[in-house]
C-alpha cells in the first residue's frame, strides 16, 4: 500500500511538473516565435524618439570665397521629462558642465513639453562624460562664425530656432535655411546618445541643405577697417565708431564696420551704419554746394567777409577762427559755417530741400539689410529761417552713415546715385542661381557739376581742413565734418560727432571711404582725429595685392 501510494504521488508530481513545463514552453514559443515581431516593434517603439532633422544651413562667404559663417555637426541635448526623477539634481549636474546656470536649467526642465531641448553646440568630450537618466544627445548642425567679431553685425545671428534674426542671416534666411527633414531616433548605450535609425523608406525624409550667399564684402578690407577703427575708438574714448567702404562704380559695399560689433551674448545692438541717425555737420555741405553750382552761381563769389560772421533768422553765426574774405571755393575748402549760412540763404529753402532729396538724404538707400532707418530731412519751406541756416551747415537734419557715403558716391560717379548692396550672388553648391546687379537709383546731376565739386574736395585734402588725410602714393578728395551731437531733446555741451568721407584715387575715384566717430572725448575735430585714421585705412587698402593694380 505504501509503495502504491508513493507511485501515485510521484506520477502526480511528474505530471504536474510536465504540465508546468509545457505551459512555460508554450508561453515561450508564443513570445519568441509567434509574437516576436510584435514584441520587437513594441520594444523599439518604447525606445524611439521622433525628431525633426535640421537642414544644413548655407554658408556665408566674402567676395573672394572666404568662409564667414558655416555649419558644424555638434551635439544638442534633449531631456525627456517623464524619465527624470530629480529635476533639481539633473539641472545641477548639467550646470557643472557649463551648460547654463542651475536655476535657468531647472526652470527649463519644468517645461510642459514631453521632449525638451536643453542646449545646443555641446562638444563630444562633454557628451562622453554626461550620463544622466532621461537626457539624450543628438548630433545636429551648429552655426559657427569664422571671422569672430569682425563683420558680425553685418553677417548677423540666429535665434533658438536657427532662423536669422539680424544681418544677412535674417535678410536671406529663406535661401540660407533650406528645408528640414524628419526621422526616428533610437536610444543606444553609447554615452547616452541617440542614433538615427532608418528602418523603412517611409520612416524618414532627408533634409535639403540651404544655399550659399557670397557677399560683396572683402574680408581683407573689413579686417583693416575693423582694426584701425577699434584703435580709433580706444584713442578717442568714443561711444561708438562706424566705417564704410563702397565701390563707386557698382555700389557694392566692400566693408561695413561697427565698433563695437554686435555679439548676441552681449545684448542687442543694431547696425549703426544703416540705423544710427545723427546730425552730420560739415560733410553735409556738399548738398548746398551742389545747389549753389547747379543754380549757376560763381565759384569766386564772396560768400562771407573778413569778419567771418553773418546774421540770419535772428541769430549771428560766426566762424571760430579769424580769416580773410572767403569765396565759395574757399568756404568749402576751409568749411566756413557762416559762409554756408549765406549760401543757404541765396539757394533758398525749396532748392536746398530738393537737392538733399536728390542725393537720398532722408530716404532709405535700399540696401539689402534689415532695419534701415531713413533719417529726417525737414521740409524747409514749413520751417523758420533759423532752420534753413543750420541745415546749410549740417545741423538740424538727420542722416545715417550709409546715406552720407552714398551721396559722395554719386559725386565720384559723375552724378549717378546707385543702390548699395551687400549680396553678390547666391549659389546652390557650384551652380549660381542668382546674382545682384548694379542698380541706378537716380541721376542726381550732370558730370560737370560733380567734377567741379570733386576738384574742390581734392583741394580740401591738399590745403584745407583735410590735409592729414592726404596720401603720398595717390591723390585723395574728401570732406571733414564736426557736428554738435543732438540727443535727449537738445545739444549737450562737449558732445560731438566727427567724420570724414574720402574718395580715391582722384580724379577718377574707385572707392569711397567714410569714418564716423560718435562722441569722442578730449580732442573732437575731425581734421585731427578722423583724418589720420582714414589715411591709415586708405594706405593699407591701396597696398593690398588685389587692389594695387587698380590704384597705383
Amino acid at each position: 500500500m505504501l509503495i502504491k501510494g508513493f507511485r501515485i504521488k510521484a506520477i502526480f508530481l511528474i505530471s504536474f511538473l510536465f504540465i508546468l513545463w509545457m505551459l512555460a514552453f508554450g508561453r515561450l514559443f508564443y513570445l519568441q516565435i509567434i509574437q516576436s515581431r510584435n514584441i520587437g516593434r513594441k520594444s523599439k517603439a518604447e525606445q524611439m524618439r521622433y525628431l525633426e532633422t535640421e537642414a544644413r544651413r548655407g554658408e556665408i562667404l566674402d567676395r573672394n570665397g572666404k568662409v564667414l559663417a558655416t555649419d558644424l555637426k555638434l551635439f544638442t541635448l534633449y531631456a525627456e521629462k517623464a524619465l527624470i526623477t530629480d529635476i533639481k539634481e539633473t539641472a545641477s549636474k548639467l550646470a557643472e558642465f557649463g551648460l547654463g546656470s542651475a536655476t535657468n536649467l531647472e526652470i527649463l526642465l519644468q517645461n510642459e513639453s514631453e521632449l525638451i531641448r536643453v542646449t545646443r553646440g555641446v562638444s563630444d568630450s562633454i557628451v562622453r562624460e554626461l550620463n544622466l537618466e532621461g537626457v539624450y544627445a543628438v548630433r545636429e548642425w551648429f552655426r559657427y562664425y569664422l571671422s569672430g567679431r569682425v563683420g558680425r553685425t553685418v553677417i548677423g545671428s540666429l535665434n533658438w530656432e536657427r532662423k536669422g534674426m539680424s544681418g544677412i542671416e535674417r535678410e536671406y534666411n529663406e535661401f540660407l535655411s533650406g528645408s528640414n527633414g524628419w526621422a526616428h531616433y533610437l536610444e543606444v548605450p553609447m554615452y547616452s546618445g541617440i542614433k538615427l535609425l532608418k528602418r523603412y523608406e517611409e520612416d524618414y525624409k532627408d533634409p535639403v541643405p540651404g544655399k550659399d550667399i557670397y557677399l560683396t564684402i572683402d574680408l581683407d578690407i573689413q579686417y583693416i577697417m575693423a582694426n584701425e577703427l577699434h584703435k580709433l575708438k580706444e584713442d578717442t574714448h568714443a561711444d561708438q565708431v562706424f566705417g564704410l567702404c563702397v565701390d563707386v562704380k557698382t555700389g557694392e559695399i566692400l566693408a561695413m564696420v561697427n565698433i563695437p560689433e554686435y555679439i548676441p551674448d552681449e545684448g542687442w545692438r543694431s547696425n549703426g551704419c544703416i540705423a544710427w541717425q545723427f546730425e552730420p555737420g560739415s560733410i553735409f555741405k556738399l548738398i548746398p554746394a551742389f545747389a549753389w553750382i547747379k543754380a549757376g552761381y560763381s565759384l569766386t563769389d564772396t560768400v562771407v567777409d573778413s569778419t567771418g560772421s553773418t546774421d540770419f533768422g535772428g541769430k549771428v553765426f560766426k566762424d571760430p577762427h579769424p580769416h580773410h574774405a572767403y569765396s565759395f571755393r574757399d568756404a568749402l575748402i576751409y568749411s566756413s559755417n557762416s559762409a554756408f549760412v549765406n549760401i543757404g540763404k541765396r539757394v533758398g529753402k525749396r532748392e536746398l530741400y530738393r537737392c538733399a532729396r536728390f542725393f537720398g538724404i532722408g530716404c532709405n538707400t535700399g540696401v539689402d539689410l534689415p532695419v534701415e532707418y531713413s533719417g529726417n530731412l525737414p521740409i524747409l519751406e514749413r520751417m523758420r529761417d533759423i532752420r534753413l541756416a543750420t541745415v546749410s551747415f549740417g545741423q538740424g537734419v538727420n542722416t545715417t552713415p550709409l546715406q552720407i557715403v552714398m551721396a559722395y558716391q554719386a559725386i565720384a560717379n559723375d552724378g549717378v546715385l546707385l543702390r548699395p548692396r551687400v549680396m553678390k550672388e547666391i549659389r546652390n553648391k557650384d551652380k549660381r542661381i542668382a546674382r545682384s546687379k548694379t542698380e541706378v537709383t537716380r541721376k542726381v546731376g550732370n558730370p560737370k557739376i560733380m567734377n567741379t565739386l570733386l576738384e574742390i574736395f581734392y583741394d580740401t585734402v591738399e590745403e584745407g581742413t583735410g590735409t592729414l588725410a592726404s596720401l603720398t602714393m595717390l591723390p585723395v578728395a574728401g570732406k571733414t565734418g564736426t557736428a554738435w551731437k543732438y540727443s535727449d531733446g537738445g545739444y549737450k555741451k562737449g558732445e560731438y560727432v566727427s567724420s570724414f568721407v574720402g574718395m580715391l584715387p582722384y580724379p577718377d575715384p574707385e572707392v569711397v571711404i567714410g569714418i564716423f566717430v560718435d562722441n569722442p572725448k578730449n580732442s573732437y575735430y575731425s581734421s585731427v582725429i578722423v583724418c589720420p585714421a582714414f589715411r591709415k585705412v586708405a594706405q593699407m587698402i591701396v597696398l593690398l595685392k588685389s587692389y594695387r593694380k587698380r590704384f597705383l
